[in-house]
């Protein structure tokens, strides 16, 4: 299936914190949907002609967070981080059934998945 039904670079470009072309080249944003969409796809076992709104936002935020993982030292899921080489503690959702650190994302993927859990 075409990447562009799920999610375009002007999709992403709209996205908050994803607009510096400098940051963030439309090579790397086409990569970003190309993982997002293998990773949707993959978990729910089907590709879509005209993928739902749900599935269609699921994919714009993968994408989102793989680009700002590109660049942000900090996970986002942390939870206290301290200089000088300090500790970082993180809460990170993740696990069997989960494709992603986003409990959001996980719950619409979860909503559409077409095959057994087990």
């Amino acid at each position: 299936m075409a990447a562009e039904q799920y999610a375009t670079v002007a999709d992403l470009r709209a996205l908050d914190g994803l607009n510096d072309e400098y940051v963030y080249p439309d090579a790397v944003l086409s990569e970003a949907i190309a993982f997002a969409v293998e990773t949707v796809t993959e978990y729910c076992g089907q590709d879509w002609e005209a993928p739902p709104v749900a599935i269609r936002w699921a994919v714009r935020t993968i994408a989102r967070q793989w680009c700002i993982d590109l660049h942000s030292r900090i996970p986002d899921r942390s939870l206290q981080v301290n200089t000088d080489y300090g500790q970082v503690t993180l809460a990170q959702p993740g696990g069997p059934f989960r494709p992603t650190s986003l409990p959001e994302v996980n719950a619409v993927l979860s909503r559409y998945r077409i095959r057994s859990p087990f």
